[in-house]
């Protein structure tokens, strides 16, 4: 019987605390910058999108992250930037109000993975079988056309919302962090067993030699794998 327990008590340490499934509900107590939904217990800076239904058809409002969350309920606050930035898309000039439906970690299920070798990839693919994740080379393709061999969060967050990319999976050292791409918050965090410390820069890819643009005077490479990402994620 130990044996069983300690396996099954290893097995859960592997697993999210967060669901990332996504939920709807409804918006209550509606303002011109927040409203309420009534799911408690949210990590803060998890996001979502407003929906309105205009006869049969639907359309997106906005986008909103959870600010406060409660045992009853949470609040969100609206954003401000494209839902999606594509110019071919029309926009509308109607604003959340109640009964509109908030749709609760949209486009979590894709994701960007940052890591630093290709056991530590190998290690979130198993633990999250189900999850989309977007070829790391298209994001490196990116940062190489665009001279950039040092990525800024706005440099992530810019991909992501142009890719529709809901969550970023970034490991350091033997942590996993889960991040909303739009709110840049770290909403979960797993402990995982990688043997292999070794690191690439910026991170594992098969794009090679990503240089810094000619006006660009800053290092063109990642010293230290671990501390930059702590650094950007604000881990301390």
């Amino acid at each position: 019987m130990k044996i069983i327990f300690l396996i099954f008590t290893t097995f859960n340490l592997l697993f999210a605390n967060i669901n990332l499934d996504i939920q709807k509900t409804s918006l209550f107590d509606v303002t011109s910058q927040n409203a309420k939904i009534n799911i408690a217990n949210l990590k803060l800076g998890q996001s979502g999108v407003i929906i309105k239904d205009i006869d049969t058809n639907s359309i997106i409002l906005s986008q909103a992250k959870v600010i406060e969350t409660t045992d009853t309920y949470s609040e969100i606050e609206f954003l401000e930037n494209d839902v999606l930035p594509q110019d071919a898309i029309p926009t509308s000039n109607y604003k959340p109000q109640d009964k509109d439906t908030f749709i609760l970690n949209h486009l979590y299920n894709t994701s960007l993975l940052i890591v630093p070798n290709l056991e530590a990839k190998k290690i979130v693919q198993k633990l999250y079988p189900q999850q989309n994740f977007l070829n790391e080379d298209y994001f490196a393709a990116h940062l190489k056309v665009e001279n950039t061999p040092l990525p800024q969060k706005e440099d992530i967050a810019n991909f992501t919302q142009s890719q529709q990319i809901g969550t970023v999976f970034f490991v350091i050292a033997e942590t996993l962090y889960i991040v909303d791409s739009l709110s840049f918050k770290i909403i979960d965090t797993v402990e995982i067993t990688n043997n292999d410390t070794t690191t690439n820069s910026p991170f594992f890819t098969k794009i090679e030699d990503i240089k810094r643009g000619f006006w660009n005077f800053g290092p063109e490479k990642i010293e230290n794998y671990n501390r930059y990402y702590s650094e950007l994620l604000e881990i301390r």
